[in-house]
């Protein structure tokens, strides 16, 4: 499965427009890198106008630190990318308008801009004049395992480090490893660059690296900064002070869209939910992700309609319930490889990223889905030493690879954005919220609570289950209506009716009203 750069993954989610989730990497970027753990983003863009120009922007917040707010600038809306940013504005606090604003000589990419900005936020010091960026393909060695970022350097000015690299190069004992070890990657570029114009001072035996020049050549290289710096990419910028006021207001997509939206009634949620189940089940997706709280209706409705497909448990699809750990997830998809796999209360596994790696994998948009298990252990073989997978299921192994052609549905308690906080299965799968209000909920009670099954022989005639519904409607719990309360209801009523306790019906009102 591997890992994505993160240079790549804030490429490809701001190509596609996706802001909230390019906001949430740079977010979890900045928040390591800077600890700044209270730092949070206004999610959308901004449309401001000052002094200093006018554009969108995607701003941050780190309340009571000495830059309180940050916001990476675009011309348009339709421009703003991962590699044309125009300018960036910083805010500490003291003015309506931007406290600094930093503009470049051409357009930059994110990614040689944010280690820098870190460092600024980290430091809370600002310095005004020229500086240089990072040239635009070095690797900023943080690598993002799906949500999760690992920051290995620090943030690295190009001209100083073009400085020391000619430093480094002229004295004794010299080697390209030294360049490495202190200025990583963006050493390497230079040198690389500094090598090939200059192949008379710096040449190359065996593997090592000879410095051949005098004293003016290094002070020739140092005259060649600005040309070299430009050739690997690196871009120059100019940091001074903001514009006193501005305009500007919020332009948030999501709310854009909330505010087109009509509300869907409960009735047509589930009607979605149904046809979204065929559809997977059809083929049509390779995932189907079910959020909402707890008992209003999400797995009762997804068994209904497996069965009304011929499907059950067992013969169709498999249900796990409860969590499971990754490799348990990994050896539940290849013994069903084939097949349709329902996940009911199985929330923690999405806490692992493990597992929502496996997840990833396994609901990716490809008819056949090749999964990957890299860990070595006692029942991990190589599927080429057998013919038949049945072989391995039987002798319980597991192997270190297959193709899953299966379905996956999910069915979470979680709310949207706490089941896919990275939006990466949003983009594999359908997915859909259930959100019912209270009424509504009481409404779907009344059309189903003649099928709702009772406890062992326990049994309730349908004047008495309504009369429940009824009870629960007008009752003083504080619990959120939910078709749990209505099966403890109904049981608590057919219970009392068959054991013969003898309470006044004002009572068994009240008993169901309280505690069901």
């Amino acid at each position: 499965m591997g890992t994505m750069q993160f240079k790549d993954y804030i490429t490809e989610e701001l190509a596609t427009g996706s802001l909230e989730k390019a906001s949430n990497i740079i977010l979890k970027y900045l928040r390591k890198k800077t600890g700044i753990k209270s730092l949070f983003a206004n999610l959308g863009l901004e449309k401001f106008k000052n002094s200093n120009g006018a554009g969108y922007g995607m701003r941050f917040y780190a309340a009571g630190k000495k830059i309180e707010s940050i916001r990476f600038n675009w011309s348009s809306i339709g421009s703003a990318s991962s590699q044309n940013l125009t300018s960036i504005d910083m805010w500490n606090g003291s003015t309506q308008g931007p406290t600094y604003h930093i503009s470049f000589d051409r357009d930059v990419s994110l990614v040689q801009v944010l280690p820098q900005i870190a460092d600024m936020m980290k430091s809370g010091k600002v310095k005004t004049g020229k500086f240089t960026s990072y040239p635009k393909d070095v690797s900023l060695q943080e690598e993002l395992d799906s949500s999760e970022l690992s920051i290995l350097t620090e943030a690295v000015d190009p001209e100083d480090a073009y400085d020391n690299v000619v430093s480094l190069i002229s004295s004794p004992g010299f080697t390209k490893q030294k360049v490495f070890k202190v200025w990583k990657s963006v050493g390497i570029k230079i040198f690389d660059e500094m090598e090939a114009q200059n192949p008379a001072i710096i040449t190359k035996v065996g593997r090592q690296y000879i410095w051949k020049g005098k004293k003016n050549d290094e002070k020739k290289l140092l005259t060649q900064k600005s040309n070299i710096l430009a050739a690997i990419g690196a871009t120059s910028g100019t940091i001074r002070k903001g514009s006193s006021k501005e305009t500007y207001s919020h332009n948030s997509q999501l709310d854009e869209l909330e505010a087109d939206r009509e509300r869907l009634t409960y009735e047509k949620q589930l009607g979605d939910l149904e046809n979204l189940i065929k559809m997977t089940a059809s083929g049509a997706a390779n995932a189907l992700f079910i959020a909402g709280r707890g008992g209003i209706g999400k797995t009762f409705t997804v068994e209904k309609v497996l069965a009304d497909i011929g499907l059950s448990d067992g013969n169709g699809y498999f249900k796990n319930t409860g969590t499971a750990s990754a490799a348990g997830i990994y050896s539940l998809l290849f013994k069903n490889q084939n097949e349709i796999i329902l996940f009911d209360d199985s929330d923690d596994a999405l806490k692992d990223q493990e597992a929502r790696n496996i997840f990833k994998a396994a609901t990716d948009t490809k008819k056949v889905r090749k999964l990957v298990w890299n860990k070595m252990g006692k029942n991990v073989v190589e599927p080429d030493e057998y013919e038949d997978p049945q072989e391995l299921i039987d002798a319980n192994l597991i192997p270190r690879y297959f193709n899953f052609t299966g379905k996956v549905i999910f069915i979470s308690n979680l709310k949207m954005d706490k089941l896919d906080p990275d939006g990466a299965l949003r983009t594999r799968a359908f997915m859909i919220e259930i959100d019912p209000t209270e009424s509504e909920i009481y409404d779907f009670m009344e059309t189903i609570v003649g099928k709702i099954k009772l406890d062992g022989d326990l049994s309730l005639d349908e004047k008495s289950r309504k009369n429940v519904v009824d009870m629960l409607r007008k009752g003083k719990s504080k619990q959120s209506a939910n078709l749990r309360k209505l099966s403890r209801a109904l049981n608590m009523m057919a219970g009392t009716l068959k054991s013969g306790v003898s309470v006044s019906d004002n009572e068994l009102t009240r008993m169901i009203e309280t505690y069901a």
